[in-house]
């Protein structure tokens, strides 16, 4: 399975969320499709022994013939393809060529309904017999083929051989028609509860690296603790002093306001006697009225 790209961190330890899962191909069901070609060439007893000299000869000549031919047919799902059998009868071979089934739900489809047509019209070609005529300069006919039944009938079926074993926590998930292996801090989007970054420790499962600030830390295993960062308590004391520094400000006003009130008032109060008294000392208003006793001195003299 390649890895290229799929780890990172200062040690490779961490894993992204998704990778393609280890899925061995050997024990995956094939799809095969048995064949049989009959060459106009004279049948050898040797050919009752598939190990016999004559018989690799032939079945070599014959394999890499057809072998190109049922490639053609799927090259992405083809797995191999063998002479299993000859008889008489010219010469008969008897094939068989096997179709993997892919971690793809598309391809699966393909090998199920749509590669028996494919194959069968590539083998029935013309063009194609007339190439393996000329290999074995021999008449080539196909006789028959089919196909056995599909042993993967959709993506679903190919969970039993998903294996995410090598990545701890990680899990089998179907992700765009395909198995994927999903780490767990994308299975649990809330592990590290919105208060740190979760990475996928491909050895010890999710671990979070927590937010911090200088208003405020989180920490745990989860972040799921928070305590108050340096930055609060500056800005708290900060505060503080600001509203201590308004209210002395604040009481400096009362006080300076109480006494220019006191000076206010006790300077109105002797104006107010001050007035009072220039009113009274200084009214001359009925001084013309007052004779002082003169008058009557004046007419006596007038008198003598």
């Amino acid at each position: 399975m390649p890895l290229s790209g799929f780890f990172f961190g200062e040690s490779c330890s961490f894993g992204k969320n998704d990778t393609a899962p280890h899925i061995d191909p050997e024990e995956l069901p094939t799809r095969k499709a048995n064949f049989s070609f009959e060459i106009q060439v004279n049948f050898q007893l040797a050919f009752k022994d598939l190990s016999s000299p004559q018989s690799l000869e032939f079945i070599k000549t014959l394999e890499l013939q057809i072998e190109a031919l049922c490639k053609e047919a799927d090259p992405q799902t083809f797995k191999k393809v063998q002479v299993i059998n000859l008889s008489p009868g010219s010469v008969v071979a008897k094939s068989m060529a096997e179709y993997i089934y892919p971690n793809n739900e598309s391809q699966i489809q393909f090998v199920n309904t749509l590669l028996d047509g494919r194959l069968t019209n590539i083998l029935n070609d013309t063009k194609n017999l007339m190439t393996i005529s000329n290999a074995f300069n021999a008449v080539v006919q196909l006789k028959e083929i089919t196909f056995q039944p599909p042993g993967i009938k959709n993506i679903t079926d190919i969970k039993p051989f998903v294996n995410c074993s090598q990545f701890t926590n990680y899990t089998a998930e179907i992700v765009n028609g395909k198995w994927q292996c999903v780490g767990p801090c994308k299975t649990n989007t809330d592990y590290c509860h919105q208060h740190g970054e979760c990475y996928n420790d491909i050895s010890k499962g999710p671990i979070c690296r927590c937010f911090e600030s200088s208003l405020e830390q989180f920490y745990g295993p989860q972040c799921d603790v928070s305590r108050w960062g340096p930055g609060f308590y500056g800005a708290l004391f900060g505060s503080l002093a600001v509203v201590l520094l308004l209210l002395i400000i604040i009481i400096i006003a009362v006080i300076v306001k109480k006494k220019q009130m006191v000076v206010w008032k006790r300077s109105n109060s002797y104006n107010r006697r001050l007035s009072a008294f220039e009113e009274d000392f200084f009214d001359f208003s009925d001084t013309g009225n007052h004779n002082l006793g003169l008058a009557g001195q004046n007419k006596t003299s007038r008198g003598f």
